[in-house]
């Protein structure tokens, strides 16, 4: 089990509404109209540490990544080594997979689970980068200058749609339901979205009800995200689009995400980053990097999951670690991210203001139990942060709070503060490098 300690953080206190200091204070506006539901996922598709785990901390690992961590879903492999030549399937290329997925299963039996083709080049040295079998994804091999180099040559969809779909149909046998599918994983240029739209056509013929929530285009980055699903829009009505989800990576920062925000909302569809890239720690500098993972929420990402949860004991950066003797150590980032989920997850994020001081902010609507993140990331304490709810008012006298700053736990600590019930506002001192989360009710419409 994760036990949370409970901490008092001194020097943040309640300032009454309308005292001269919160009049002068920097003020955090919250809107009054929601934007995006959330739903946060946690990342599987690689398994480099996870046999390194001692059985025992498989569990418990399982547990905290799912159950303790109320995520939506489970992001998970398709392996291209299940199919290595046409007409061949090896289901034990997916024993660790599912060896996994059982623990995560068991941990959590209303977990969603969201299937990615995984790049062989991860698996095989010396190959392409692309997500389908060499037999799908069809390259020729040259010498040049004395080394073997890859060349393009065609993507066959219709394939491609009878191996998820194989993959989809597989699973079930396994007890397993595949909620959602990315159609491709990156590799823009080999699948386009006109044979994207073939996958997904095939794919729904063939699975009729049981076709997963279909992800698309999980690019590398914004530029080729934008490029994609601006090419799929061509000549089709919001209503042909034929993916669910409008996905993006920020494997690279390159280009807007704002501008494939403005997109998913053209096609009135969710956005999700399906592989969240430098939100990381380690424990010292989570806090200040949670504002990686605040900004995407800011530009109107619904779907977050971090890039693999689970790394080696060198990657302190990561939110879980496997230690050379098998043991289990859970990181300060996954506190954090624990944090958020269970207060907003299937909730709606509240665009909220950044005034001069802050590096992030941050609101989040769930029913009536709202939660509001503010980020000092300077080297100094920031004084009598004013948050101004607008037509909303606090219902009781105190709102609960969790912190992390540069002297507390990887836990973070609780605290909470006195209220004055009924008001539109709280005023909060932010000690330095800390972020902080306030939770709290607010009352009915009346």
């Amino acid at each position: 089990m994760i036990f949370t300690r409970w901490y008092v953080l001194p020097v943040i206190f309640m300032v009454a509404a309308g005292a001269v200091a919160a009049r002068q204070a920097p003020v955090v506006t919250v809107a009054e109209t929601p934007a995006q539901q959330m739903a946060y996922g946690m990342d599987f598709e690689r398994l480099w540490s996870w046999d390194t785990l001692k059985p025992a901390e498989q569990k418990r690992h399982a547990e905290a990544a799912v159950r303790e961590c109320r995520v939506q879903y489970a992001r998970v492999a398709v392996r291209a080594a299940a199919e290595p030549r046409e007409g061949v399937f090896q289901p034990e290329a997916y024993d660790q997979i599912l060896d996994m997925m059982t623990h995560l299963k068991a941990a959590r039996p209303d977990l969603a689970f969201f299937g990615s083709p995984r790049p062989i080049s991860t698996e095989q040295k010396d190959m392409p980068y692309t997500c389908f079998p060499m037999w799908i994804t069809e390259f020729e091999s040259i010498q040049k200058e004395g080394k073997r180099k890859w060349v393009y040559k065609k993507f066959q969809a219709e394939k491609a749609a009878d191996y998820m779909a194989r993959y989809v149909r597989f699973m079930k046998t396994k007890g397993f339901s595949i909620t959602y599918l990315d159609l491709k994983n990156e590799v823009d240029r080999l699948v386009t979205p006109r044979q994207a739209g073939i996958m997904a056509g095939r794919l729904r013929q063939q699975l009729g009800v049981e076709t997963p929530l279909l992800i698309a285009p999980s690019s590398f980055d914004y530029n080729g995200a934008k490029a994609w699903v601006g090419a799929a829009m061509k000549g089709r009505d919001a209503g042909d689009i034929f993916f669910d989800i409008v996905s993006t990576h920020n494997t690279a920062e390159k280009g807007s995400l704002e501008e494939v925000a403005t997109l998913a909302r053209k096609l009135g569809k969710p956005l999700w980053n399906t592989e969240l890239h430098g939100w990381t720690g380690p424990d010292e500098d989570a806090a200040v990097n949670t504002a990686v993972l605040l900004g995407q929420i800011r530009a109107g990402v619904g779907g977050v999951s971090d890039w693999l949860s689970l790394g080696n004991e060198k990657k302190t950066f990561k939110m879980f670690r496997a230690l050379k003797d098998g043991s289990l150590a859970i990181m300060r980032i996954y506190y954090i991210y624990k944090q958020l989920v269970n207060t907003s997850g299937e909730g709606r994020y509240v665009p909220t203001t950044i005034p001069d001081g802050l590096r992030s902010t941050a609101a989040f609507l769930r029913g009536r139990q709202m939660t509001v993140w503010l980020l000092n990331a300077e080297p100094t304490p920031l004084k009598n942060v004013t948050v101004n709810l607008g037509k909303r008012v606090i219902e009781g006298t105190q709102i609960k709070t969790m912190w992390w700053g540069p002297d507390n736990p990887r836990e973070g600590s609780m605290g909470k503060l006195d209220a004055r019930s009924r008001s539109p506002e709280f005023t909060c001192d932010l000690p330095a490098r800390t972020l902080i989360c306030l939770e709290f009710e607010i009352e009915r419409e009346k």
